[in-house]
C-alpha cells in the first residue's frame, strides 16, 4: 500500500497540476485541470456516489455513513438494484466513515478528485486538498438539484447532468399535469397534499419543506400539510400528542426500527391518512436519507405507484 507521505511528496511533483489544486468556494474548479477528466475519483457521500454513478462514473473509493435509520452501512440497496447491472459496485473501496474517513486508504486509491462538502469540518478538506483535486457540494437534501450541477461540472459531463435533472423535472411535471383535476381533501381542497415521517432510534421525526420527497412532492404539483411547511430545519420531532401533524391526503412513513409501537397506537389508527388507506411505508434510503436525482427518481416512481 502507498503510505499518505510517500503518496504527498509524489503529488506535489509532475501531478501537481492535477493534484493540488482546491477550491476554496464550493463546486470550484482551476483552470490548471479544466481540461482533465477525472479518472480516479474518491466520494465522501453516498449522494455523490449517486451522482457518479448516474453520470457514468464509478469512484474507486466512498466514505460511508453509519445509518441511525437501519443501522447498515455501505451502498444503499436502492443503489444496487439501480446500477448493479451494470457496474461493479463491489470494486469499490471503503475508506471509511464519511466523519472520520481513512487517510492513508484515500491516498493510496491515487484519486485525481475528491468530492466532499461543505458541511465537512475545514480541516478535513485541507487534508484531502492535500491529496488530490477536492470539489466541495452543498449538502442537504434541499441542494439537490445544485449538487448534481457541481459533481457533473468536476466530472467534465454538465450536459448529461443538465440533460438528468431536465429528464427528472419533466417527468414529475408530467405525472403532476396528469394528476391536475385531483383535488386535496386534507388540506381543504386545491392541491393533493403529502406527508413525510420516518423513525430514528428511539424518536420518530415529521418533515418540512427541505425534505428530498417534499420537494419531489412539489415539483409534481403536489403541496404539504400546513404543519409540514417549516424551512428552519429539515425535521422536527413527533409524539403521539402531536400526531395530528402528519395528517394528509396521502402519508408517508419509514419505521424500520422501532416501528411498531407507532403504528399500533389507536391514535395513528384513528388518523383520518391512515384511516382511508392512504399510509404507504416506503425505503428509508432514497426517501429520507440520500439527496440525488437518482434518489428523486425513486421517490417519484414510488408516488406514482401509490398514487395511481
Amino acid at each position: 500500500m502507498l503510505g499518505r507521505r510517500a503518496f504527498f511528496g509524489s503529488a506535489m511533483g509532475v501531478g501537481a497540476m492535477v493534484l493540488s489544486a482546491c477550491s476554496s468556494q464550493s463546486g470550484e474548479v482551476s483552470v490548471a485541470e479544466a481540461s482533465v477528466q477525472p479518472k480516479r475519483v474518491v466520494a465522501l457521500s453516498t449522494g455523490h456516489l449517486d451522482n457518479c454513478l448516474a453520470l457514468g462514473s464509478v469512484p474507486v473509493g466512498l466514505a460511508v455513513a453509519r445509518s441511525e435509520a437501519t443501522g447498515g452501512t455501505g451502498i444503499p440497496n436502492f443503489l444496487s438494484e439501480e446500477f448493479g447491472d451494470r457496474f461493479d459496485l463491489d470494486g469499490i473501496e471503503i475508506v471509511g466513515e464519511r466523519g472520520s474517513p481513512d487517510m492513508e486508504k484515500v491516498a493510496a486509491l491515487e484519486p485525481d478528485l475528491i468530492l466532499s462538502n461543505d458541511r465537512s469540518p475545514k480541516k478535513l478538506n485541507d487534508e484531502f486538498a492535500q491529496i488530490a483535486t477536492t470539489v466541495n457540494t452543498h449538502g442537504g437534501s434541499e441542494n439537490f438539484k445544485d449538487d448534481l450541477s457541481i459533481v457533473g461540472k468536476a466530472l467534465k459531463k454538465q450536459d448529461e447532468a443538465d440533460r438528468l435533472l431536465a429528464d427528472y423535472q419533466k417527468r414529475a411535471e408530467d405525472w403532476g399535469a396528469s394528476r391536475s383535476g385531483a383535488a386535496g381533501s386534507a388540506s381543504g381542497g386545491g392541491r393533493e397534499s403529502v406527508s413525510l415521517a420516518r423513525a430514528r432510534g428511539d424518536e420518530y421525526l415529521y418533515f418540512g419543506s427541505r425534505a428530498l420527497a417534499g420537494i419531489v412532492a412539489e415539483d409534481a404539483g403536489l403541496t404539504r400539510p400546513k404543519l409540514q411547511q417549516f424551512d428552519d430545519k429539515p425535521s422536527r420531532g413527533l409524539s403521539l400528542e402531536r400526531i395530528n401533524a402528519l395528517d394528509a391526503d396521502w402519508l408517508f412513513y419509514a419505521f424500520p426500527d422501532g416501528g411498531g409501537q407507532l403504528t399500533d397506537a389507536q391514535l395513528w389508527k384513528k388518523l383520518p391518512v391512515v384511516a382511508k388507506g392512504h399510509a404507504f411505508e416506503v425505503d428509508v434510503d432514497p426517501w429520507f436519507l440520500n439527496a440525488s436525482v437518482v434518489a428523486a427518481n425513486r421517490v417519484l416512481t414510488d408516488m406514482k405507484k401509490f398514487l395511481a
